[in-house]
């Protein structure tokens, strides 16, 4: 077919049709079209193409969907992001926004939301609290918060100049390998240590943003790296008592557990692995589609190796010792062998000789010769 008969594309569409077929979109399929190429991704942008409450009430049923699993994910009302809890301030209707009215850090420094160089408390750690400053939009914790008075209308250049002046400037700027892809990070930390991959999250705001060590370190080298921490910590007379969250992979003081969790350690040391902070076990019982709570019931100990695994799945640890050559293959894969094994129990009897008929039996044999 030549350039002159070439079909006409979607894509080849006046921008105005574009415009005109996206405002009747919901969000969700406005957001849909929009990743669908290159060009859709520039020409049609949500947030100045939707109005505010189309966009406000799509957040909110999302946000009501992620609290009911459990997922900890909250809506910024400014940059339309979900965001986990660290990227927000603590406020009394945290967790029931009946009203679009929360603001991530970012966002929340540039509307001056909060008072200039005043305190407030970070969403996910109270004790952590963030200076807002008015002059620079920015914000910062208390070792490294601005120093400047608060800019007005009436300042004269010479103040302005000096509460500019201590404004404290960015120390560092992200480097370029820190901008890589988090599909990059997640191959680069299959081949890392559990206490490696903390590491490479500790560098910066943006890797610490980008790192997820409990989500990509398999849970077999997540569960021995606690377990073993959590040993040696009990060997030092001088560190203070801390148990194992296996939900979390955290070491966390005695107060962030329960005490029926402590009684059970207690009473029935065997069952330690199934141990859970305060706060995973509130996310358990958020909802009966709580991820947590999913993830805590398909959890088992494995016979061979005593890891954590998944219930009908094979066990990581008992795969590493299986490349290692310390069990054979049918140890490591038992239950597929046992699953295969059923499988073919069910077909006895069903290929027996007698049940075929007259003379098909000989010409089947007949047909192989």
């Amino acid at each position: 077919m030549d350039a002159q008969h070439t079909p006409p594309r979607f894509q080849d569409l006046p921008f105005d049709v574009h415009f005109e077929m996206a405002k009747r979109m919901d969000y969700l399929s406005l957001l849909r079209l929009a990743s669908t190429n290159r060009f859709f991704h520039r020409v049609l942008d949500p947030r100045a193409i939707l109005d505010k409450p189309a966009m406000d009430d799509f957040f909110l049923d999302r946000e009501r969907h992620y609290l009911e699993i459990g997922a900890e994910l909250f809506a910024c009302y400014n940059c339309y992001r979900f965001l986990p809890k660290t990227k927000f301030i603590k406020r009394r209707s945290f967790y029931r926004a009946k009203q679009p009215n929360r603001f991530c850090l970012d966002c929340a420094a540039k509307l001056k939301v909060y008072d200039h160089l005043k305190p407030v408390a970070s969403a996910y750690i109270k004790e952590l609290h963030y200076y807002f400053c008015h002059n620079c939009c920015r914000y910062q914790t208390e070792s490294t918060k601005c120093q400047g008075n608060l800019i007005g209308k009436d300042s004269t250049d010479e103040e302005i100049a000096e509460a500019l002046s201590l404004c404290t400037k960015s120390s560092r700027q992200p480097q370029r390998w820190e901008k890589l892809p988090a599909h990059v990070w997640a191959n680069v930390s299959s081949y890392l240590d559990y206490r490696d991959v903390i590491r490479l999250a500790q560098v910066s705001r943006t890797m610490n943003d980008t790192v997820k060590p409990t989500a990509w370190v398999p849970l077999p080298v997540r569960y021995r790296f606690v377990r073993d921490q959590w040993a040696l910590d009990h060997q030092n007379v001088h560190t203070p008592d801390t148990y194992p969250c296996f939900m979390c992979s955290r070491l966390r003081p005695e107060i962030r557990f329960t005490q029926i969790q402590l009684g059970l350690v207690a009473s029935h040391p065997q069952t330690a692995w199934m141990m859970s902070c305060e706060s995973c076990v509130n996310l358990m019982g958020w909802s009966k589609r709580s991820l947590t709570r999913i993830e805590h019931r398909r959890r088992e100990m494995c016979e061979i190796c005593k890891c954590i695994k998944h219930v009908r799945k094979p066990c990581g640890g008992c795969m590493e010792l299986y490349v290692k050559g310390a069990i054979d293959r049918r140890t490591a894969y038992r239950d597929e062998e046992v699953n295969c094994e059923e499988n073919l129990n069910r077909f006895d009897g069903v290929f027996d000789g007698e049940d075929w008929p007259h003379g098909t039996h000989d010409m089947t044999q007949q047909g192989f010769q």
